[in-house]
């Protein structure tokens, strides 16, 4: 069957369904079919963007102000790019042996060689708090471990011997 016919055969039998009916069903016909067209347009049409549309409006000033906030933290976050952190302080016999009583360890010998360069040795000391230890230099004094030398002590598993190098980095 080809398209052309069964348009031919449907318009064919419309005609027939049509002329079978009187003037009064033909007019309730009429206005139901364009009851059911106005509703079905409405119903995929202008609902969806009415309520869309006041969606919208509702979230508008809460997409507003995040815009906002987002504007305001891209320019902190700018400025503060364009700003050079403060040099660290020289790093010194002193300041390693001060870091390390507030971690709670105790070094057996520390020795400087030069003023970004320092050779730390410990004995007997908790593995988890050298750790932490080396975390706090190498935030607070952007010091980097260049050679370590660790080992397990028998006595506990937590327990170390250690021998380390400590490196500066210069600002940049």
């Amino acid at each position: 069957m080809t398209t052309p016919s069964a348009i031919v055969r449907y318009r064919q039998a419309a005609t027939e369904f049509w002329g079978a009916r009187n003037e009064r069903e033909r007019k309730q016909l009429l206005l139901a079919s364009i009851v059911v067209v106005l509703g079905l347009t409405y119903m995929l049409l202008l609902e969806p963007a009415y309520l869309g549309g006041k969606q919208l409006q509702k979230n508008l000033p809460t997409l507003r102000q995040q815009a906002a906030e987002v504007q305001a933290m891209s320019l902190q976050a700018s400025s503060l790019a364009r700003e050079t952190p403060p040099p660290p302080p020289p790093m010194s016999r002193e300041s390693i042996e001060a870091a390390m009583t507030r971690a709670g360890l105790k070094p057996q010998n520390v020795a400087m060689a030069g003023t970004d360069l320092a050779k730390v040795q410990l004995s007997s000391v908790s593995f988890a708090g050298m750790i932490a230890w080396l975390d706090d230099m190498q935030k607070s004094a952007r010091v980097t471990v260049a050679d370590a030398n660790i080992t397990a002590q028998g006595q506990s598993p937590d327990t170390v011997n250690a021998s380390l190098t400590l490196r500066q980095q210069k600002s940049e």
